[in-house]
């Protein structure tokens, strides 16, 4: 047995201490997209104190007004919810924390000691909600909804309706963080290993739940799968640890949600990887849009330092060479996604450096 990060040979996988910020934004008729790629050093404070290391471009199209930067921002007194999508062991309980504890806003979420939940509701207003998150309206969705579930669902809307009592036009920004695939799936392994399984999840599609035949359990849910070996965690064909970051991202209508029969697994993997990238960004197909994308940044900014996101549980996990090349082969999605996330932002960042500054501005994450 080898230990993950003695493992000289992927070295550069597990000491690649890249994250992914991905920022979808949804708003009839348009749809906006910001992505931040950001190196970190040791924590999240090294982008805060060193700005020229991040960044965050919006593509606006539609009808998005390009004249007015402030139409592509978020904006808490106005119609705008910002929806987080959490995907497991991809440090998102962190920053929810900080969604609702750290902000540097107007009006700060209300967060009483003892309780989990904190009210976060727009200046001047007595019951709109700006943040749809774990610890602002809780799990309304459901436990860990996917972007299925939240948004081609119509669940966050029609959630708000209630919680708020009235119907209303909302723009809503979907966030999530991605991590690096194999990391991000060890980390899964120990937690499960520790006694999670999420079992409370629902994968609402299509109206319904899967029933036990399209998605069985991996384990007894009397007894759990505590101290499971690695080994097992991987032997488990409906484990939905596997490119979860992909199935979280995708419309998972596309491939008739979690039926299987019928559809020939490479299809049914082609469309959810597809369908990923498409909600993280639309392609550039030509100068046209390419001119439409102008610099931005989200704005928030946090009056706490942040703690050091960089430690986790799976990077004492010992991992052999056969289980690592397994984990890979049975992530190849999440893989591609991550790697297409990191290789979108490079391609707009060297587009932005290289045109006018009349059409580009460069501007810090602040």
């Amino acid at each position: 047995m080898l230990r993950r990060q003695d493992n000289r040979v992927n070295a550069t996988t597990f000491h690649r201490k890249l994250t992914v910020f991905v920022l979808v934004i949804f708003c009839a008729p348009a749809v906006y997209l910001i992505i931040d790629v950001t190196e970190w050093d040791t924590s999240f404070d090294h982008l805060i104190e060193n700005p020229e290391l991040g960044w965050v471009w919006i593509h606006c199209y539609g009808d998005c007004n390009l004249s007015s930067r402030n139409y592509c921002r978020f904006s808490i007194a106005g119609n705008d919810v910002l929806v987080f999508v959490h995907i497991q062991k991809t440090a998102g309980t962190s920053f929810e924390k900080f969604l609702v504890r750290h902000l540097d806003i107007e009006r700060p979420c209300q967060c009483s000691k003892g309780k989990k939940r904190c009210s976060c509701l727009r200046p001047n207003k007595r019951n709109e909600v700006w943040l749809f998150s774990r610890y602002s309206t809780g799990w309304l969705c459901g436990l860990h909804a996917d972007f299925t579930e939240l948004y081609v669902s119509g669940c966050v809307d029609n959630a708000l309706n209630k919680k708020e009592g009235a119907r209303r036009m909302r723009r809503y920004f979907y966030t999530t963080f991605l991590r690096e695939p194999i990391s991000r799936f060890i980390s899964e392994y120990r937690h499960v290993n520790r006694g999670a399984t999420w079992i409370a999840s629902r994968h609402i599609c299509n109206g319904r739940a899967p029933t036990s035949d399209e998605l069985p359990l991996c384990f007894d849910p009397n007894t759990g799968w505590d101290d499971v070996s690695l080994d097992e965690f991987m032997m488990c064909p409906f484990n939905l640890a596997f490119n979860r970051q992909t199935r979280m991202l995708a419309d998972l209508t596309l491939v008739n949600c979690y039926v299987r029969n019928g559809t020939d697994p490479a299809t049914r993997d082609r469309v959810l990887l597809e369908s990923a990238k498409r909600n993280l960004n639309l392609r550039l197909e030509s100068d046209h849009q390419i001119y439409k994308i102008y610099p931005t940044w989200f704005a928030f900014s946090f009056n706490r330092r942040l703690s050091d996101w960089s430690r986790s549980k799976s990077n004492d996990t010992n991992v052999s060479s056969e289980q690592l090349k397994e984990i890979r082969t049975r992530n190849q999605l999440d893989i591609e996604l991550y790697n297409y996330a990191l290789k979108l932002f490079e391609h707009r960042l060297a587009v932005v450096q290289n045109q006018s500054k009349h059409r580009f501005r460069k501007t810090c994450v602040c």
